[in-house]
Order: C-alpha cells, then sequence, then structure tokens
C-alpha cells in the first residue's frame, strides 16, 4: 500500500500483516487483479484432464534478526 510521507509498504490484507518478517511476497503487481495465482488455458477433450496436485514445503534454515524490530 503507499502511505504519503512514508512510501510504499509492504501488507498483507488476508492475514493483517504488515511489513515484517513474516510476510513474504510472492508476487508484485499495479492492480490486484494482475497478481493471480495461476493462469492458463486448456486444449484438449475434457475426457483428457486427469487433474492436478501441488505440493508445497518450507524449511527453515537457521535463525535470523528480524529487522523490522531494530
Amino acid at each position: 500500500m503507499f502511505l504519503p510521507g512514508a512510501g510504499w509498504l509492504d501488507y498483507d490484507p488476508t492475514n493483517r500483516l504488515s511489513a515484517g518478517f513474516d510476510l513474504i511476497p510472492v508476487a508484485i503487481a499495479r492492480h490486484p487483479g494482475q497478481a493471480v495465482p495461476l493462469a492458463g488455458s486448456w486444449y484438449g477433450d475434457s475426457g483428457d484432464y486427469l487433474g492436478m496436485s501441488i505440493n508445497v514445503a518450507v524449511h527453515k534454515l537457521g535463525e535470523m534478526l528480524d529487522p523490522s524490530e531494530g
């Protein structure tokens, strides 16, 4: 979000997180509609589709200081 005098600040309205160590930006866009999580097209018959699964794993590499708590 843009705050006059402060400039652009990271903010996640879904989880109510402001800029800090717990916020991991995954997309940057001028309009929220441009930051869709997935987009694409399908070519083929409906019976050709076999499904889709997605797995995400996050691993902690070590301890780091939070620069926003300076």
